[in-house]
């Protein structure tokens, strides 16, 4: 009877609703999904961290950083001003395929508005959507800078 019972068990499977989306199984930490943010700022390019304060004229630019193929939508708000996305360019319906160490084709001048730079990427494994929200299968992240 022991071994029936065996042979006819399943394994059980989380539901989605409890228990979301956590990534890959056995990827690294250090590579998990996530964007490296420079900024220039005149001759200058360095890498945004915590501390980074932004100024109008500086230009952000991105770089994928995974560990593996990914889809991606970033998305972007300056201050007071409306958000949008950076990528893909306008008219993608689905979010392309990324590769890590990919740059981004695209670049965010900083403007004059008040308030804190918001950029928001999500990360999927298949194409979704462009502009609907993240679902519990995306994996987002939200970087927030300050600006002078």
């Amino acid at each position: 009877m022991y071994g029936l019972a065996v042979l006819v068990a399943r394994p059980h499977v989380p539901d989605p609703a409890t228990n979301p989306y956590t990534g890959k199984r056995g990827g690294s930490l250090s590579k998990s999904a996530g964007l490296l943010i420079r900024y220039r700022r005149g001759e200058e390019v360095r890498a945004v961290n915590p501390q980074t304060l932004l100024r109008a004229g500086d230009v952000l630019d991105f770089q994928v950083r995974a560990d593996g193929p990914t889809y991606l939508e970033v998305r972007f708000k300056d201050g007071t001003a409306a958000p949008q996305t950076l990528f893909p360019t306008a008219g993608t319906p689905t979010t392309p395929a990324v590769a890590p160490g990919q740059a981004l084709p695209t670049v965010a001048p900083i403007g004059p508005s008040a308030g804190k730079v918001v950029v928001t990427a999500i990360f999927s494994d298949r194409p979704h959507p462009v502009g609907v929200p993240a679902d519990a299968e995306s994996r987002p992240t939200t970087a927030i800078i300050g600006k002078e």
